[in-house]
């Protein structure tokens, strides 16, 4: 149990990195004198950073002991926190937030596999969901915390947080994570992913994951643009809409583990996946019938949030297992393609964008017919099987 709680307050912590300084933006451009690029750079270099990492990451969880690497980049995490707190001028900053990028990206990606050598494939799926839901919950309230902290007590105010919250995550860590033996064996070069880029069963589920979540994420990503700029959603009600979608995911998540319970792994998948074709037929629709209204499109969405939610903590655990013993480079090589899909969707998108949901509708329709084609060949070829 320790070990889980242990877990589920490191996702936090990495759901919440990203999201809880974003009020603080106005203050750090008026005290560094900087450009609207200039502050968003604090939020790209941290992801540019922790996406590079994570295939770093997972190598080196997979080659040393995974409790150490994780240890480790806590204290790296709690480095850049540092900087961020005491950073005199924007240049410290950007190399604080990069420091956070580095860091971050071993607990992010080492976790689950050290959670999953501890639990049965049955049970698995529940605690992916119980994890899922409540990062999303605290990605959700982030920007609200932090613009109370902000209030009170300056943007450094949001990095200290960070900062207490890592040390935290690195004492109890230090406690309840469990050492594994690494193999000494594997490669710490991008070589190492060869073994898996090789599995037919890997890519296959990687990228039935990877595309419906992808898809999920760019819509979000385009959200404030579509309803905002072209549907005359004001900021007061945008926060509804967009906060249905993340409240709808994090509930069904943290309830999954008593309905794969009742109802079982099978079947909870599969009406997962008929929700999602079914999600994908009224995105058509909306966009046949060209349909501009904000409240019909969330509730479309709703609907695509509730789906996916089974597939994806179903399959997840099933990923990590494929190669035995590579389920530290399969963590991180996942990650960083759901980041990566996300970022081409999100600037296809944008280049296609004509103030309409047509081009956001017509790639997230695409993604979902092609993850479930994929899950379609997963289940014939028999790499994914049910017990219940």
């Amino acid at each position: 149990m320790f070990k889980f709680i242990t877990i589920l307050l490191i996702q936090v912590l990495c759901g919440m990195e990203m999201d809880l300084f974003i009020p603080s933006f106005p203050e750090l451009q008026k005290v560094f004198v900087l450009s609207p690029f200039m502050v968003q750079m604090t939020i790209s270099i941290n992801f540019l950073c922790f996406c590079v990492c994570s295939l770093f990451a997972g190598a080196l969880g997979d080659r040393f002991n995974r409790r150490v690497i994780l240890l480790l980049g806590l204290c790296i995490f709690i480095m850049g926190s540092l900087l961020c707190v005491v950073a005199p001028n924007y240049v410290v900053l950007i190399l604080g937030r990069a420091i956070q990028g580095i860091g971050i990206s071993a607990p992010a990606i080492l976790s689950f596999p050290i959670l999953l050598d501890s639990y049965t494939i049955e049970k698995q799926p529940g605690m992916m969901g119980t994890i899922n839901g409540i990062k999303t919950l605290a990605m959700a309230v982030a920007p609200l915390i932090g613009s109370f902290v902000n209030l009170y007590f300056g943007w450094r105010g949001n990095f200290t947080l960070l900062l207490a919250f890592g040390v935290l995550c690195l004492v109890i860590s230090f406690l309840f994570i469990p050492d594994k033996k690494g193999n000494q064996t594997i490669s710490l070069s991008l070589r190492a992913y060869s073994p898996i880029l090789k599995a037919p069963a890997y890519l296959n589920l990687l990228f039935a994951l990877s595309l419906v979540t992808s898809a999920y994420w760019m819509f979000m990503g385009m959200a404030p643009l579509l309803f905002m700029d072209n549907m005359g959603v004001s900021l007061k009600h945008f926060g509804y809409y967009q906060g249905s979608l993340s409240l709808t995911f994090a509930l069904v998540c943290v309830f999954s583990s008593p309905l794969l319970n009742i109802f079982g792994r099978r079947h909870c998948f599969y009406v997962g996946l008929a929700i999602c074709f079914l999600s994908a037929l009224l995105i058509i629709g909306l966009i046949v019938f060209q349909i501009h209204q904000p409240l019909l499109i969330t509730a479309v969405l709703v609907l695509f949030s509730i789906g996916i939610v089974f597939p994806i903590n179903i399959l997840y655990p099933v990923i990590l297992k494929v190669i035995p013993g590579a389920e530290s480079r399969a963590s991180g090589l996942g990650q960083a393609v759901v980041l990566l899909l996300t970022a081409m969707m999100l600037q296809s998108v944008g280049f296609f964008y004509n103030g309409t949901f047509m081009p956001i509708g017509i790639t997230m329709f695409i993604s979902i017919m092609l993850s479930l084609i994929l899950v379609r060949n997963i289940i014939n070829k028999k790499w994914l099987v049910f017990t219940s």
